[in-house]
């Protein structure tokens, strides 16, 4: 009897789904990363300035709010003293000669401030953490604002039609004739006093606009798909058809719009508070760009870190924006590399 041949053992692949969810995760991040630089550069960029905000008593060397005091270089400790029993002495030198210390102004980077001071003696440093709360506060909330609105009203106004759609776009011609900013100056004017709150919810709601635009000709071309029609054949709801069936197709043009959305909304708050219209008691990023334009060209490093800061965060958001809809949408992602996720 012949002597049976062993088969060739064949090694089968595990795939994706077979592995756990970590290993999954860790190898569509190096995917993304390898593939997409820039966007991955501008996640890191993300994940360190929310992660300082999220953790800034911890970060933060300081409270944001503390004033700092030092020895001053002036101070005549013996013509002081003079000055208690000979009112004269007083008078005819200059307070800062008995002052023993004075407010440390708009100092330079040292051990004890990393960023300098700045013109009320606050450390620099401190209120760029701080500040970073403020900025992704705003950024993130109208993001969501936006979003919200905007994609209710582009589903409704693209599934209905008719006088619905036409109601709704005449509405988003209306926002779009008026120069955003002019809206934002007269808000704030109204406002008097505008919160962080009422700043959020009204750069949201002048963004909203556009996203209606976006998202009413995503649905336009879902509202024709064989999947669309089979379910309204059968018989389905307009508001299943529009929860069920339409908006999970639409997820991956506002996640886009969501991510790129935010470095915008930074920009505005920052030019509100740059211009003095925003919250008064905030530490804003634009804030502090203002203060160290009026420190003059002698003191440039308050101006410099804050907008240094201002334009990583909204170029990280742009960077990180453009990747994620390279790596959504199919068509643009060129090249005939594997997009990660």
């Amino acid at each position: 009897m012949a002597q049976e041949q062993a088969l060739p053992k064949v090694k089968i692949p595990r795939s994706m789904s077979d592995r756990p969810w970590l290993v999954r995760w860790g190898i569509n991040s190096g995917r993304f990363f390898r593939n997409k630089p820039l966007g991955g550069f501008g996640m890191i960029v993300i994940f360190a300035i929310v992660g300082a905000a999220v953790f800034a008593p911890l970060v933060s060397r300081y409270d944001p709010v503390e004033v700092f005091f030092g020895a001053n270089p002036l101070y005549d400790a013996e013509l002081a003293e003079q000055a208690l029993t000979n009112p004269n002495i007083r008078l005819q030198n200059d307070d800062l000669i008995f002052t023993e210390n004075v407010l440390l102004r708009a100092q330079k980077p040292s051990a004890d401030h990393w960023l300098g001071t700045d013109s009320f003696g606050h450390d620099l440093y401190s209120r760029m953490i701080y500040g970073a709360r403020v900025s992704l506060r705003v950024g993130i909330g109208a993001s969501l604002v936006a979003i919200t609105f905007g994609t209710t009203f582009g589903v409704i106004s693209a599934y209905f039609g008719g006088r619905v759609d036409m109601v709704i776009q005449r509405l988003v011609d209306t926002l779009q004739a008026i120069p955003g900013l002019i809206l934002l100056l007269l808000f704030t004017q109204v406002m008097q006093n505008p919160t962080l709150n009422t700043i959020t919810i009204a750069l949201g709601v002048l963004g909203f606009a556009p996203v209606i635009r976006i998202v009413r000709s995503d649905v336009l071309q879902k509202r024709q798909m064989v999947y669309v029609l089979a379910a309204e054949a059968v018989g389905a709801s307009n508001i299943r058809m529009m929860v069920r069936h339409i908006l999970p197709n639409i997820v991956a043009p506002i996640i886009v719009i969501f991510t790129i959305s935010i470095g915008l909304y930074v920009l505005l708050e920052a030019t509100l508070q740059f211009l003095g219209l925003g919250d008064a008691s905030s530490i804003s990023w634009g804030k502090m760009v203002n203060q160290g334009r009026l420190l003059g060209s002698a003191k440039p490093l308050m101006a410099l870190f804050s907008g240094l800061a201002i334009t990583m965060l909204v170029v990280a958001f742009n960077l990180a924006g453009d990747a994620i809809r390279d790596v959504l949408d199919p068509r643009l992602r060129g090249g005939g590399g594997r997009p990660g996720f």
